[in-house]
């Protein structure tokens, strides 16, 4: 059996920072992407072999797949790519990873779990950051209370976001936002929904958001109810703000257009210096049945080395035999304290 994995999307940021950790860890790796002379320029400077498709109807995807183990899809926007790519990863018996945040594609990851199930294949979008720091944040905040009912989690302002990042965030902006009540999916308007939380300086504002834990946080924990939220400053409220009305005003297309206008202010790069100094907070409150409620919280580094050390230690995991048929999740699979065996984040004192 194949032990090669593929990046799909590697010329981008986060694509390039996985693939070249990929590399470095021994793995067998192929980059692709759908430009042929940036994936060429990149295969060249990192000496590994490319490939070069699109994901459109009439593409050459499962002839591109037709060796490789497991797929690691780094291509956003993930609402418009992700479902070809796992649609094909199916057909060709591939495990499916991505690096996907939006929340759609966890939905349809679900959707399409038993027909993966069937094939023999993983779906398990979210193996970056985003979701494994938050999804195992949960599971671990879960297991400090006998009876959780409820689970809170709030991410901190984060301190670096790329344009592609900002782009992906806003293509899900919304006049409501999502939270799970009763094991249901409940739709509450944006910005009626509040809580302080402390990241380690005192308590903070954040606004509620839809996060994909909101989608998967019941698959991992069990718990019915959870609410996601966003440390929320002027700047991140007003970016909200701007696709929040894009999206109630605008049709689609000006929508998207208007969005992506409001990201060019938002760097496409950064240094390593940069990055070192841009970590991120997590903090999980889980109540019981009583409503007394327990505080974890997790300090981080950026979100996009994270993304490179998880999505590769998953993808190395899974080149080894350690998958599931079907959707799964980091936390489900691998357990809570996944992300502390890497070095990239740490717990910080239990509250309660």
């Amino acid at each position: 059996m194949t032990r090669r994995a593929l990046v799909y999307g590697a010329t981008g940021y986060s694509g390039r920072l996985v693939a070249e950790r990929m590399r470095d860890a021994g793995i067998d790796v192929v980059l692709a992407g759908r430009d042929a002379a940036k994936v060429g320029r990149l295969a060249a400077a990192l000496a590994l072999p490319c490939r070069t498709f699109g994901l459109r109807a009439g593409e050459p995807i499962d002839d591109a797949l037709s060796d490789i183990a497991v797929v690691i899809h780094a291509a956003g926007p993930f609402q418009q790519t992700a479902a070809p790519m796992m649609a094909a990863c199916i057909r060709t018996g591939t495990h499916y990873l991505d690096l996907a945040g939006e929340w759609p594609v966890f939905v349809d990851a679900m959707d399409r779990s038993m027909a993966a199930s069937v094939a023999g294949v993983m779906l398990m979008p979210g193996v970056g950051f985003s979701i494994v720091a938050s999804d195992c944040l949960l599971a671990l905040a879960a297991a400090h209370v006998p009876e959780p009912v409820l689970l809170r989690l709030a991410v901190s302002q984060p301190r670096l976001m790329l344009r592609g990042t900002a782009r992906s965030a806003l293509g899900l902006a919304s006049p409501t936002v999502l939270v799970r009540r009763a094991g249901a999916l409940r739709a509450e308007p944006s910005g009626r929904l509040s809580h302080a939380f402390d990241f380690g300086e005192g308590l903070r504002d954040a606004t509620a958001l839809t996060f994909p834990d909101v989608i998967t946080g019941q698959f991992t924990t069990g718990v019915a109810n959870i609410e996601t939220y966003l440390e929320a400053d002027w700047a991140v409220r007003l970016t909200h703000r701007i696709g929040s009305i894009s999206a109630h005003l605008a049709p689609e297309a000006a929508g998207r257009a208007i969005s992506r206008l409001s990201t060019f202010a938002w760097p496409d790069d950064a240094s390593d210096e940069t990055r070192q100094r841009s970590g991120i907070v997590l903090v999980a409150e889980c109540e019981d049945r009583w409503r007394r409620a327990t505080t974890l919280r997790l300090h981080a580094l950026d979100g996009y080395t994270v993304t490179a050390i998880t999505a590769t230690e998953i993808a190395r995991r899974v080149l080894n035999g350690e998958h599931a048929p079907g959707f799964c999740t980091p936390a489900r699979l691998f357990g809570g304290d996944f992300i502390l065996g890497l070095g990239c984040a740490r717990l910080g004192a239990l509250a309660t």
